[in-house]
């Protein structure tokens, strides 16, 4: 009897606690409950993060963005003879919504890119080119290609973008996921399958021939990605995404919509680099965790480094964390955060202002080079070359330029060799190298990281696994901020839904202006 008596006690004593806590909650200003929110990395990961995450908090809400380097990642520009080239991230296409979103609300003035001449190259030479006449260009497409071209648009408009597509309106509507996997599988159990499959086996299965695989399947994936048609299906649909017509950037360089959407945010930039990551507290089952970020603080002017420490109640990283040049320590977690690989695919990128060597690619004279040459052969030491336009529309425009005064963008594996470089180019008046961790190696079956490595602590990076673009990383990026926001105020309903409610169902606080 007093074993029940002392049970309906304490019983009674947690409801009380319960509703005591219950009620100081409901007290408690906007201000109280707002989380503090830290975000490694401002590349377009962190910065559309940081926007979204302010949309769905609210102005109170503190927000820091540390960065150990510019503004904007891999979106960066290079100057040569005083005009701008896109360095990184360079094209963004008319199917990515939420870039064409932010180019608009921000009135970022973008610029198409002209369709020029495009070579398919090998050891014995350029294997196919097309024309500068369109009519011509689509005859010799057809000749050689016959139905495929077809195939391949239909395949990607309805099997692949479709379906990628619902990703936007469960965004729209709030529901978030915690593993890139379930997101692929709300698009469609068969978006999800291609990335158990190479993506030469799926374009085969979507009923395109050997040769168009081996041409324009492995011209697209070597160029997008550094690898080869055994990188998985779904990042290589999303490739042959990025070989269509109809790209752009923005005016004065792609890096301008992560500048712009920090300062939109209102976050806070810390210019420092974030050594560590400690949990510093995790009371069970009470949903009150924080976290200690450790980073480096550079002192301006002098250079002088300074150790600091912030606390966070939710903490984003928006960088890679395999392969970064400053690797993150997580410390006092019961578990391992980061149990999956996720290696990353090294690029180097060279910039030459000089003229070509047309006698190595066996063509004429130099105005019978392609403006873009694609290799089709993994035995090439190079994987692509192209003419570049400055980022700036008053600049001069690569067409007016002489051919030892334009400048060339050359994506290679490795540093090239002096050889190397004078098999490509004659003469040379400039040379520069950039070398990007850019995205995964990709393959059938790799791993698919989650979204949440540990309560509050969210991985914007894991989309990468699926596919890497500026596209695809503000999709992760509003994934977790919809992630954080939902476990915050508990609205567990929206998270790992892989079903779409039905409009009736779906809840009045969308937030469709995000």
């Amino acid at each position: 009897m007093h074993y029940y008596l002392d049970l309906y006690i304490h019983i009674f004593i947690l409801i009380g606690a319960s509703l005591q806590l219950a009620s100081a909650r409901a007290l408690n200003t906007e201000e109280d409950i707002t989380p503090r929110i830290g975000i490694i990395g401002a590349g377009i990961g962190g910065t559309s993060s940081a926007y979204f995450l302010r949309q769905l908090f609210g102005p109170k809400v503190k927000i820091d963005v540390f960065e150990s380097e510019k503004v904007g990642g891999r979106a960066a520009v290079l100057r040569i003879n005083g005009q701008d080239y896109e360095a990184g991230a360079s094209i963004i296409s008319k199917k990515n919504k939420y870039m064409i979103d932010f180019a608009q609300k921000f009135n970022a003035t973008p610029i198409s890119h002209s369709v020029g001449v495009l070579g398919l190259y090998d050891e014995n030479g350029i294997r196919f080119q097309t024309s500068e006449w369109k009519a011509i260009t689509l005859a010799k497409l057809a000749w050689r290609y016959g139905m495929d071209l077809y195939t391949i648009q239909q395949w990607t408009e309805n099997t692949v973008f479709k379906k990628f597509a619902r990703i936007y309106e469960f965004q729209k509507r709030g529901m978030a996921f915690t593993t890139v996997e379930d997101m692929l599988r709300a698009m469609g159990e068969d978006i999800l399958n291609m990335t158990h499959h190479s993506m030469k086996e799926v374009l085969k299965d979507a009923g395109l021939s050997q040769t168009f695989i081996d041409e324009f399947g492995f011209a697209a994936a070597r160029n997008n990605y550094g690898q080869t048609t055994d990188i998985h299906g779904f990042v290589g649909a999303v490739a042959m995404v990025g070989a269509e017509p109809e790209l752009f950037s923005i005016q004065g360089g792609n890096k301008r919509i992560p500048e712009l959407l920090l300062e939109k945010s209102g976050a806070n930039l810390i210019k420092g680099t974030v050594n560590t990551v400690a949990l510093i507290k995790d009371e069970l089952g009470s949903g009150s965790v924080s976290y200690e970020l450790d980073y480096t603080k550079t002192t301006q002017g002098n250079g002088d480094e300074k150790l600091n420490s912030r606390e966070y109640d939710i903490v984003i990283i928006a960088a890679p964390l395999e392969g970064a040049s400053n690797k993150i320590s997580f410390t006092e977690f019961p578990r391992e955060v980061t149990n999956f690989k996720q290696e990353y695919h090294k690029i180097v990128a060279m910039f030459v202002q000089g003229k070509i060597n047309i006698t190595n690619f066996k063509v004429a004279s130099q105005k019978d080079f392609p403006s873009d040459i694609f290799c089709v052969s993994p035995d090439i030491f190079f994987n692509s070359i192209g003419k570049l336009s400055p980022v700036s529309s008053h600049q001069k425009p690569e067409t007016q330029l002489k051919p030892d005064e334009a400048v060339w963008k050359t994506f290679l594996n490795k540093v090239p060799k002096e050889e190397e470089i004078l098999k490509l180019f004659e003469s040379r008046t400039d040379l520069r190298l950039v070398e990007w961790l850019a995205y995964p190696e990709y393959h059938a079956n790799m791993d698919l990281p989650p979204f949440m490595l540990y309560d509050r602590l969210y991985y914007v990076n894991a989309i990468e696994s699926a596919a890497a673009a500026m596209e695809m990383n503000v999709i992760g990026a509003h994934n977790v901020a919809l992630l954080a926001h939902n476990q915050w105020h508990s609205t567990f309903e929206k998270i790992d839904e892989i079903q779409l409610p039905s409009s009736s169902a779906a809840s009045t606080t969308d937030r469709s202006d995000l």
